[in-house]
């Protein structure tokens, strides 16, 4: 499939979901939530996912100081903010990680371990959603139908996380078996990359624990969503739908996760008897509060370029990484 028809069909799945969503609710009573919020806790709201791509660039730049790259934290937080601003302005082309694969590799280092840094801080983020769910799979299951789904929940994202980390903990034994191999070098020197999660010890304790503060201010964003809109919901709620949202989000069939996000906040919100049209806002006004945050990142990240380099990368970026 090319890159034109996969691009087409995830406009599409987005179009499809927030249709049938529209579709299910009071439209006016969706547009009377979503057009008349506080506007100055909604500019809260963009700062606060500010704030997230600052704690995400700290737990980044520890794990690239950690695997040795030669990479300072503004430099780390400008290459964040540039993959969040790509991510948000060019979906269809360019993700938040190929641009930190790419900007990373420009200062020098080879695209296998530029990529080993950006895979890292994804598995980190991976190891305190499974952890994170496992607690808060109960609060959301308190409001389920079926009194059985925190149980099922615990089981299944506990099995996950066993397979992680017996795989962490085997990285160096399975690079040596694939490293010899013709494309096996690459990511068996991102296997033993991963070594710093494992037995980095207290730097390890404060990735994961920066992790976790991501996702309480991602709460907290959305929470105060919640209250520019006049909708009282449970901090502790929030608190728990939010790893489902965000793995939902992450498969790939969707732009930016619009729509697959609206299905997830409006079904999990709905058991706690929020009206449709409430949850559907809410999810609305957040994705927008992160395509404002990234533009104000990406703004940032050109202003602070040398003036000279603005535009060559600008428009390099925006056809994709040089090979």
């Amino acid at each position: 499939m090319t890159t034109k028809a996969k691009l087409f069909l995830k406009v599409a799945v987005s179009c499809v979901l927030i249709g049938s969503l529209i579709y299910q609710v009071d439209l006016s009573r969706l547009l009377s939530a979503a057009l008349s919020p506080s506007l100055p806790l909604l500019a809260c709201v963009v700062g606060i996912v500010i704030a997230q791509f600052f704690v995400g660039a700290c737990r980044w730049f520890l794990l690239i100081r950690g695997t040795g790259v030669p990479l300072s934290p503004w430099q780390a937080f400008r290459i964040l903010l540039a993959g969040m601003f790509f991510n948000q302005a060019l979906p269809g082309s360019l993700s938040a990680d190929t641009v930190r694969i790419w900007l990373v590799s420009r200062h020098g280092l080879p695209l296998s371990r530029a990529a080993s840094t950006v895979l890292l801080d994804r598995t980190a983020g991976l190891v305190s959603i499974l952890t994170l769910l496992i607690v808060t799979s109960v609060t959301v299951a308190k409001v389920a139908p079926d009194p059985n789904l925190s149980s099922v929940a615990i089981l299944v994202v506990g099995g996950a996380l066993v397979l992680l980390a017996m795989g962490l903990s085997s990285a160096d034994w399975i690079a040596d078996m694939i490293e010899d191999h013709r494309f096996g070098g690459a990511l068996a020197a991102m296997l033993r990359d991963s070594r710093v999660l494992w037995r980095a010890g207290y730097q390890s304790a404060i990735v994961i624990g920066l992790s976790y503060l991501l996702h309480v201010i991602s709460a907290f964003g959305l929470w105060v969503v919640f209250q520019s809109i006049s909708v009282e919901v449970d901090f502790l709620m929030v608190l728990g739908a939010l790893p489902l949202v965000i793995l939902g989000t992450l498969l790939p069939i969707s732009i930016g996760g619009w729509g697959v996000r609206e299905g997830l906040m409006v079904g999990i919100f709905a058991m706690t008897g929020m009206p449709l049209e409430h949850a559907l806002a809410a999810s609305i006004l957040w994705g927008l509060s992160v395509v404002v945050a990234a533009s104000l990142g990406g703004l940032l990240w050109v202003l602070s370029r040398p003036v000279a380099e603005r535009t060559e990368n600008l428009t390099e970026a925006a056809g994709g990484p040089a090979s």
